[in-house]
């Protein structure tokens, strides 16, 4: 709702409102005191009369004391009217603090053939409110109806009395109504005051009353406007002696809102005790009790939801915690048999390639090879046949011819150079990386016409994957020893360790 925070603004302005209140007390004191000269007392007497009347909504005590010292002088002053009227007004002060006897005895004091017109009016309505409260006050069945008739014998003095476009007889209108309890009838007068040209303080007590009317007619939503409104003007003209805050704090308290409740309180506390009044000071420690009670259990029910919140919360926490170790642990296992599933694709991978590198190398070597074969039988035939014929001609001449034409050495070397040949197809780059791994002024250099040596001859039989000695031996016509021998003869060409050496050689990539 707009207005609580309109209320609420209010309140943290209030030490603004009070330093202007103060300031014009202040102003009004100053210039008292430069009234020192006789022949000024008549004016004496305006400035304690005004003063009080500040006074008379924001410090009892202060008021009370501007009041008497008004009627002092104008007892000194022997001034009838002014007697009158200071009576009348200091009466009205004990009708607002709840000094009915004192109140009323002050008010019948009144010469009220001294009082002029409106003030005469205005005297009236004091002692209407006078009676209606002191019947509220007692609130039996024998005083109280008296107390009522004496309030509407006054009421009809009011108005016997009115000054034609003033407030005040639709403010005792309603009074009257409202002591009958005729709703309707009160509101009417109440708000038809409402649109008049009145004080501040007037708006104050018609929101008041017609707040207090709507409630207990179950308007809810007007009637706490009413009482809103009421406390904010209060709270801007720095009455402290008002109702409205403390009637607001009760009706919020029975409506549930106990937290705006006991903060209205504490306000309406803080102004009675600032006020000065024990009728105000003992208005709100009948309700703050109730109030201050609700409050603590309301935060105890807040502290105990609160526990009960943090509970929760730090049992959530610690599931999700062992929920996060359980996955943290899953993803460990998981990135466990990721890390398992890439080396085996890896190794997969190294097989994969070692295996289409094994049948490029078998496709190539078992295709040249069964060439060679085919070649070497068919050589096998021409010379089975011609010694067949030399031996059907019994010519050993030509027995020696034949024998002239198998040579042994030429049909290694025509191998050797096929071996090469096809070796070098499937890795072209091999003689260039061997000479990588060896010392720079220890590389290879091979005669015209050669493809490999028999040293790089034997270390392409170990990148082929054939690494038994003797099995080289047989393959390549010499013995295990020269094998040996030329392979580390190799290896010392290197700087690199032994085992780091052939493993590189063995890393010599196919076409």
């Amino acid at each position: 709702m707009g207005l609580y925070k309109e209320l609420d603004s209010q309140i943290l302005k209030e030490k603004h409102h009070d330093q202007t209140k103060e300031f014009r007390l202040d102003s009004l004191k100053f210039t008292l005191l430069d009234l020192r000269t006789k022949g000024k007392e008549w004016d004496k007497y305006l400035l304690y009369e005004e003063i009080a009347n500040e006074y008379s909504t924001y410090v009892f005590d202060s008021a009370m004391h501007y009041y008497r010292k008004a009627i002092d002088l104008a007892y000194r002053m022997n001034h009838p009217k002014a007697i009158a009227q200071c009576q009348s007004g200091f009466g009205h002060l004990l009708v607002s603090v709840g000094y009915y006897k004192e109140a009323i005895d002050t008010l019948n004091k009144v010469n009220i053939l001294k009082l002029q017109k409106e003030d005469l009016q205005d005297h009236f309505s004091y002692k209407v409110r006078a009676y209606y409260d002191l019947a509220d006050y007692v609130n039996d069945g024998y005083y109280s109806p008296v107390y009522r008739v004496q309030a509407e014998a006054y009421v009809d003095s009011v108005l016997k009395h009115q000054v034609p476009n003033t407030v005040q007889p639709l403010i005792t209108k309603g009074l009257r109504f409202l002591a009958r309890w005729q709703p309707d009838s009160a509101a009417h007068y109440y708000a038809k005051a409402g649109k008049m040209p009145i004080t501040l303080h007037e708006q104050a007590v018609i929101h008041s009353c017609l707040g207090y009317i709507d409630i207990t007619e179950n308007k809810i939503i007007s009637g706490k406007e009413h009482l809103i409104r009421s406390a904010i003007v209060d709270i801007k003209t720095s009455t402290k002696e008002a109702m409205s805050l403390m009637v607001l704090a009760r009706f919020l308290f029975e409506q549930g809102e106990v937290d705006r409740a006991y903060k209205y309180i504490l306000k309406a506390k803080d102004d009675a005790a600032f006020f000065g009044s024990m009728q105000r000071k003992l208005q709100v420690a009948e309700i703050f009790p109730a109030i201050e009670g609700a409050k603590l259990l309301l935060e105890e029910r807040k502290k105990e939801k609160a526990v009960r919140y943090i509970w929760v919360v730090s049992a959530l926490v610690l599931v999700v915690f062992v929920f996060l170790l359980l996955v943290y642990r899953q993803l460990f296992n998981l990135r466990k048999i990721w890390m398992i599933i890439k080396q085996n694709n890896h190794e997969l991978k190294l097989l994969n390639n070692q295996l289409n590198e094994a049948n490029k190398i078998k496709e190539r070597y078992i295709g040249h090879f069964f060439n060679t074969g085919s070649l070497f039988i068919h050589k096998l035939h021409d010379i089975s046949v011609a010694l067949n014929k030399v031996l059907v001609a019994n010519n050993p001449q030509k027995l020696k011819t034949v024998l002239r034409n198998i040579n042994p050495k030429k049909e290694r070397d025509q191998l050797f150079h096929d071996f090469d040949e096809v070796f070098l197809k499937l890795f072209p780059t091999f003689i260039n990386e061997v000479d990588n791994l060896v010392e720079p002024d220890r590389k290879y250099v091979l005669k015209p016409g050669q493809l490999l040596n028999t040293e790089l001859r034997i270390l392409a039989l170990i990148r082929l994957g054939v690494e038994d000695n003797e099995t080289m031996s047989q393959a390549l016509g010499v013995s295990i020893n020269t094998i040996y021998t030329y392979k580390t003869k190799a290896k010392n060409k290197s700087a690199l360790s032994t085992d780091e050496f052939f493993k590189r050689l063995k890393g010599v990539k196919s076409v």
